[in-house]
């Protein structure tokens, strides 16, 4: 079947448009190819007529350490997400099968500290990545203070969970109430964590060409933080709800907050997917077209 375009260089300008490198008419040669005197992609200055901030999208001076710093921004809080979530997930599952709570609680605590190291090496990863000395171009066009209050979320988020850890070990703290205590205490660092990486996410993708990952990975995050909110708010007001209202509306509650749990599960997974296609641009950044769309 005969394609659209038979080249890879894509179709050709019928438009008079000058190369923004060296003023070259780029009428009549291919949108994916070069300009001919001085090799500059024709989608540059296509792109730069289109939008003229393109100009000032910087490629990184060290691509590895900064598409590693996005990769463990949003795989981070993933696994922790994952790591949390069985817990309360499985003291649900017992609960509404009338079971007891020691497995919930065997996996709960483990999770803390595990976690606790996780958000501290994405914490590192990040400030090694984007550090001044790293990528100075690059950590300048998505903003210092941007990356700063990043860090310090991972960081207080990692220090809340492994404060948690070592109390969990004392005889006051194995209660089953104590795991909800936990999420709770969670619940504002993990908020301002997720804040945070939207719209460093919108800005690093902005820098790496893949605007629609960018722009997604920024809304994501905004929707997510509200959900990944509820659902832990939801876990914590269950038993109280049991105590003081009927089981009936009980168990309405923690089924809801499993639903909220699922979707804040694939909320994260989404958001890791659009970090993965943006640390990957950030490797090799380029201009593509199609992710404009």
């Amino acid at each position: 079947m005969q394609t659209a375009h038979p080249s890879d260089d894509g179709p050709v300008l019928d438009v008079h448009v000058p190369c923004v490198r060296c003023q070259y008419d780029l009428i009549r040669t291919h949108v994916y190819g070069k300009c001919p005197e001085c090799g500059l992609e024709v989608m540059a200055t296509v792109a730069q007529h289109a939008d003229p901030q393109v100009a000032f999208l910087a490629a990184p001076e060290s691509p590895g350490p900064a598409s590693n710093a996005i990769i463990a921004v949003t795989v981070a809080p993933l696994l922790v997400m994952l790591a949390q979530g069985s817990g309360p997930a499985l003291r649900t599952i017992d609960v509404l099968a009338g079971r007891g709570r020691s497995l919930p609680s065997q996996v709960e605590r483990p999770s803390w500290i595990v976690c606790a190291v996780l958000l501290a090496i994405a914490a590192f990863l990040l400030r090694k990545g984007l550090s001044e000395r790293a990528n100075p171009t690059l950590r300048a066009s998505i903003g210092s203070a941007r990356v700063t209050r990043l860090t310090v979320g991972l960081g207080t988020w990692s220090a809340v969970l492994a404060a948690s850890f070592v109390i969990s070990l004392l005889d006051a703290a194995k209660s089953n109430s104590f795991a909800g205590i936990v999420l709770a205490v969670q619940l504002l660092p993990m908020v301002f964590t997720l804040l945070t990486l939207g719209p460093l996410l919108g800005r690093a993708g902005a820098m790496s060409r893949a605007y629609r990952e960018a722009r997604h990975g920024k809304q994501g995050a905004e929707v997510l933080t509200m959900t990944l909110a509820a659902t832990c708010v939801l876990f914590v007001a269950a038993p109280i709800i049991e105590r003081t209202q009927s089981p009936e509306v009980a168990g309405i509650a923690q089924i809801f907050s499993l639903v909220l749990l699922i979707l804040s599960v694939l909320g994260l997974a989404y958001i890791t997917a659009n970090g993965w296609v943006i640390a990957t641009a950030l490797r090799a950044p380029r201009i593509d077209p199609r992710r404009w769309q």
